[in-house]
C-alpha cells in the first residue's frame, strides 16, 4: 500500500486516448500493477492510495470512511450551499461540473460529514470539506448547482491516512500504524458482510 500526492493535470488511469500524462507515468515502473483507491479528476491534486490487492481497493472504493478535501470557489459562500451540505441535495440535472462526455446526469449528496470556511472574499471562498462518499466530479457537481466553479481541490486525507508534508508527484509507503488501522477496518467490513442477511434468489 502507498499513498501517492497526484499533481494536476494527470489523469489517474492506465493510458488516455488523447495521449495524456497519467500516474502511471509519474510512478516508480514497480508501482505499474498498483490500484488506485478511486479517483481524482485531471484538475484535482493531492492524496490517492494505491494498492497491489484488488479486494482492498474495492472495499475502500465502497465504504464510507471520510474523505476530505481543500477547496477553493470562485463566489462567496452562501447560506445555500450550507444548507445543502447540512442536509443533502438531490439533482435531477448534475450534468454541470461534470465531465462532458460523462453520462451522469442525476446525483444524490449525502449531508456533509463537516465544513470549515478558511477564508472568504469577495471573488473567491477557500474551505475544507469532509464527504463519506466518492462519486464521480461529486463537489465540482455540487457547487456548480450554486453557480460556483472549484477553482482548486486537493484531497488531504482518506479514512485516518493523511497527506501531511507529502510532497508534490511523491509516495510513501503506509506506517505500520496504518497497516494495523487497515486490518482492523478490512476484519469489521468482513464481520459486517458476515451478518447481513443472505439475499433472496
Amino acid at each position: 500500500m502507498i499513498v501517492y500526492n497526484k499533481p494536476k493535470g494527470v489523469l489517474v488511469t492506465k493510458k488516455d486516448d488523447r495521449g495524456r500524462a497519467t500516474i502511471y507515468h509519474k510512478l516508480s515502473g514497480k508501482y505499474r500493477h498498483f490500484i488506485p483507491v478511486g479517483r481524482l479528476d485531471y484538475a484535482s491534486e493531492g492524496l490517492l492510495i494505491l494498492t497491489d490487492t484488488p479486494r482492498v481497493a474495492e472495499i475502500l472504493m465502497n465504504s464510507s470512511l471520510p474523505r476530505v478535501y481543500n477547496i477553493k470557489i470562485d463566489k462567496p459562500f452562501t447560506q445555500e450551499m450550507a444548507e445543502a451540505m447540512n442536509s443533502g441535495l438531490v439533482l435531477d440535472d448534475a450534468r454541470a461540473g461534470g465531465h462532458e462526455k460523462s453520462n451522469i446526469t442525476d446525483m444524490s449528496f449525502a449531508p456533509f460529514e463537516s465544513y470549515e470556511i478558511r477564508s472568504e472574499g469577495p471573488k473567491s471562498t477557500k474551505l475544507r470539506v469532509t464527504i463519506s462518499e466518492g462519486k464521480n466530479r461529486e463537489l465540482r457537481r455540487f457547487f456548480a448547482h450554486f453557480g460556483a466553479k472549484v477553482l482548486d481541490l486537493k484531497r488531504v486525507a482518506y479514512g485516518e491516512i493523511e497527506l501531511n508534508n507529502l510532497p508534490t508527484n511523491k509516495t510513501r509507503y503506509f506506517t505500520r500504524k496504518e497497516y494495523d488501522d487497515l486490518h482492523k477496518f478490512m476484519k469489521a467490513q468482513a464481520k459486517e458482510t458476515n451478518k447481513r442477511p443472505p439475499r433472496e434468489k
